[in-house]
């Protein structure tokens, strides 16, 4: 079986990684990986090199993006997107498309399979994040799938009511979850050699990513973070960037120019899934809006604050707690939080087993 496994940035192959390894492993797979998106970006850390430090082999490199992050762009790097698509489509022979998520770049690629009549497995659909336009991107993303592989029950009902049909729709768990089963974490001291970053010291570890739907807002949040952490001034900040999306070079540039005023923040660029995991690993808790606070902190026993409507929608654990993006809100919840005991690391999405259930099913469909 030849799988195509497309890849536009750096928060889905820490989520791919796992299952790229036990198809590559596998003989009755041929494997190939076609990168574009922010991976082949310098501006966003040019991710595409992780995949030949972990052992992987290229075979597309696409260039996707156009300059700008306006709603205009975005949209000309879809439909770019599509263009370039067709083109492999066209000359390859694949027997099935791997595609996680709910990009806007997954879905322009995956918009030009369909002519082809290409099978298209789908990661993560039938979730819900009613900040964020990806909501449309991922259930059209699912419409276009044969094959649907749910991080729980209640997104593969959800998948069910979008398809109208309960055939090849699996409830597998988050694919995320085996990463932290299965990798070794850097401890605090290999970490600090790394990053220059001393986990020793108490640490919020946040990511703060655009609301695409409250475009307007965005800025206000930002400097309303950043507010709680000049008051959080005995804890250090690590603050990833953010995806490339509607106003996300906007945020970035905010970011930068906060934490310049802002001693105990330290912005990163890129951790790499290695390095955001220990991060995460070390960390009193997580707080921003990203999917890693809704699926992965609670195998770490972290709490979460989840800021805003960007996940919202998405089932959580009790570790989470969904917040408006005010000062006084998040400063009363970080008080909350400071007084609960240290938490188990029950996940609703899975004890991390995700891998070799799917691998199970791509052996029975071949």
């Amino acid at each position: 079986m030849r799988i195509a496994l497309i890849s536009c940035g750096r928060s889905d192959y820490s989520i791919y990684y796992p299952l790229m390894k036990a198809i590559q492993a596998e003989e009755m797979f041929e494997l190939n990986i076609i990168a574009f998106g922010t991976h082949v970006s310098n501006f966003y850390g040019h991710t595409i090199d992780e995949f030949y430090k972990d052992g992987f082999e290229v075979n597309y490199k696409l260039e996707s993006l156009v300059l700008g992050d306006s709603q205009e762009a975005i949209a000309t790097s879809m439909g770019l997107t599509t263009m370039k698509f067709a083109a492999i489509w066209a000359k390859e022979k694949y027997d099935l498309v791997m595609v996680l998520g709910d990009r806007f770049e997954m879905f322009a690629a995956i918009s030009a399979v369909v002519p082809f009549n290409i099978p298209v497995a789908h990661l993560h659909g039938g979730e819900t994040t009613l900040g964020a336009i990806d909501d449309r991107f991922r259930h059209a993303i699912t419409a276009m799938s044969t094959y649907h592989f749910t991080s729980t029950e209640g997104h593969r009902q959800r998948v069910i009511a979008i398809t109208n049909d309960d055939l090849h729709v699996y409830n597998v768990g988050a694919l995320a979850l085996d990463n932290i089963r299965q990798m070794e974490l850097f401890g605090k001291d290999a970490f600090l050699e790394k990053y220059q970053i001393d986990l020793n010291k108490p640490t919020y570890l946040s990511t703060y990513h655009p609301e695409t739907v409250s475009l307007d807002k965005n800025i206000a949040y930002i400097e309303t973070l950043f507010e709680v952490f000049k008051s959080c001034s005995d804890k250090q900040i690590v603050i990833t960037m953010p995806n490339a999306d509607t106003m996300g070079s906007q945020i970035r540039k905010r970011i930068l120019e906060l934490s310049a005023d802002c001693t105990n923040v330290i912005p990163v660029e890129n951790l790499g899934i290695k390095g955001y995991y220990s991060c995460m690993k070390y960390s009193e808790l997580l707080i921003g809006n990203t999917s890693s606070g809704i699926i992965e902190a609670a195998s770490f026993g972290k709490y979460v604050i989840n800021l805003g409507d960007r996940q919202k929608g998405r089932e959580a654990g009790d570790n989470v707690f969904h917040t408006e993006v005010k000062y006084e809100t998040i400063m009363d919840v970080l008080e909350t939080i400071s007084k609960l005991p240290l938490r188990n690391s029950y996940n609703v999405y899975g004890t991390g087993e995700t891998t070799g259930k799917i691998i199970s099913i791509l052996k029975e469909l071949n």
